[in-house]
């Protein structure tokens, strides 16, 4: 009789140890690729993301474009009016450098969404890039690891395949 009533006890210390070891182990559930709650809007702005991601992959400029609002206005983070980057100067930039690059192999790790105003997000996210491009001594692969924050807002027009637009962060 002692016997059993040590190993029920023993079997419960034990039975509730590893339970407690498993519940401390747990973390929160995100979605896959990012630290964020798997929250309806927080699904659609990582699926806008890696839309952002494949146009990049495709090195289109119009597609890539296409996902960027006409009011898109970034400063870089400077003071610097040299730094600061229009729709217009955005889409420049993006014709001269796309035609050099040769492949372009994207990782993407979304750490952090949050809504600035009405309809308004900011995702940060860690971009491991990696580019082959055309330099003056031939092609050169260019291996890049980056956080970038994009400022993104729904679109108001319905006729675009897409939910969201750029503000900020290309």
């Amino acid at each position: 009789m002692k016997m059993s009533v040590y190993f029920v006890r023993n079997g419960l210390f034990v039975a509730c140890l590893m339970g407690a070891m498993v519940l401390s182990g747990c973390k929160s559930r995100v979605l896959p690729s990012t630290n964020v709650a798997p929250t309806a809007e927080n699904k659609k702005i990582v699926k806008f993301l890696e839309q952002y991601k494949a146009a990049v992959e495709k090195r289109s400029c119009e597609a890539i474009m296409e996902m960027v609002a006409k009011d898109y206005n970034d400063n870089m983070g400077s003071e610097d009016p040299a730094l600061h980057t229009d729709y217009l100067a955005l889409k420049e930039k993006l014709e001269k450098t796309l035609p050099r690059i040769q492949d372009v192999r994207l990782g993407l790790f979304v750490q952090h969404i949050a809504k600035l105003e009405k309809d308004v997000y900011e995702a940060v996210f860690y971009f491991n890039k990696h580019i082959l491009m055309d330099v003056p001594s031939g092609e050169k692969w260019a291996s890049l690891k980056e956080v970038s924050r994009m400022v993104i807002r729904k679109r108001r027009d319905k006729g675009s395949p897409y939910e969201f637009e750029i503000l900020q962060g290309i």
